[in-house]
């Protein structure tokens, strides 16, 4: 039995896609993963690789370490292969290390980021706005927040114990519910990502826009002014995604949230004689049940009847 530590979950949810990612690494028979302490005990065939386990837990924006094994790079890791291939004097720095940007600041460009580190590269990372991407920021965090809010007002109202426990509408407070929100995901961002960012050397984080010069050169211009042009060996674009705007004929007339606007509403807008309405499946099913149980009334449009099964 071989354990793993494993930082940068935040939540159930978490272990189980990292156990998921585990198990498909060939050699690993079972693997147990527990959120709570932070961890993988893992029943592996002889000759599995390290490497192939840490990458696994990496590829998921977290980081991994063997507990019962000397912390050192093994010879064939990624950046030995990416030299081999593309010539071992392709090099920069005075350390003489491989230099790689990454322009983005999500799950993809960290796991990128710490394997290359890793393995030896000098990494500097381009983040125009907050650190950490969809997850932590705008995206699974603060909706399980809001989702889990919405969950206990409506057991509030909506008594299951037929009388024994009287059902009282409770008042909301958006605004408090929104601080308690983004102090949660203040905290994991920085355990996540900037915390991790801060106590390694080997990467550089600039604030701001990136753009090529050339094919071994960025410009970035800095958000507090100025700009610096970055070397680069190799360049990572990991910029993740944005919500997806349907073109609905009138739509660009028509005020409309997407998910990172209704997240941080400081209120829950209320129109009398007019209801909500929320284009698309599965995702949007997320957005229903809160703002419903926090007093609104949504309807939800989607373009296939698979929908209601995802919901």
């Amino acid at each position: 039995m071989s354990t793993l530590k494993i930082t940068g979950m935040t939540c159930d949810s978490c272990a189980v896609h990292v156990k998921d990612a585990l198990e498909k690494v060939p050699g690993v028979q079972s693997a147990d993963v527990s959120y709570a302490k932070g961890s993988a005990k893992l029943a592996i065939e002889v000759g599995t690789s390290p490497d192939a386990l840490t990458a696994a837990v990496a590829g998921l924006g977290y980081r991994a370490t063997l507990a019962d094994a000397p912390s050192v790079s093994t010879p064939g890791g990624l950046l030995d292969k990416m030299r081999d291939l593309l010539g071992r004097n392709d090099k920069t720095g005075s350390s003489g290390a491989l230099h790689i940007a990454v322009i983005g600041s999500g799950g993809a460009a960290m796991a990128a980021a710490l394997k290359a580190v890793e393995q030896g590269a000098r990494v500097t990372l381009i983040e125009r706005g907050t650190i950490g991407g969809t997850c932590v920021n705008v995206g699974c965090v603060p909706s399980k927040i809001m989702i889990r809010a919405a969950h206990i007002a409506h057991l509030r109202r909506e008594s299951p114990f037929d009388g024994g426990i009287a059902a009282t509408t409770p008042t909301i407070q958006r605004t408090a519910l929104l601080a308690q929100q983004q102090a949660r995901v203040d905290e994991l961002r920085h355990a996540k990502y900037e915390g991790i960012l801060e106590g390694n050397p080997a990467i550089t984080v600039l604030h701001g826009s990136a753009r090529f010069k050339d094919n071994r050169n960025l410009i970035v211009q800095l958000n507090d002014g100025g700009e610096r042009v970055v070397a680069f060996d190799r360049c990572l674009i990991a910029t993740g995604a944005s919500p997806a705007v349907p073109p609905i004929p009138g739509l660009k007339d028509t005020p409309y949230w997407t998910s990172t606007e209704a997240l941080v509403s400081e209120t829950i807008p209320k129109r009398p004689g007019r209801d909500w309405l929320i284009s698309g499946g599965a995702g949007a099913g997320a957005g229903v049940r809160p703002t419903r149980s926090e007093g609104d009334d949504p309807r939800l449009a989607a373009r296939c009847s698979s929908a209601k099964t995802q919901l």
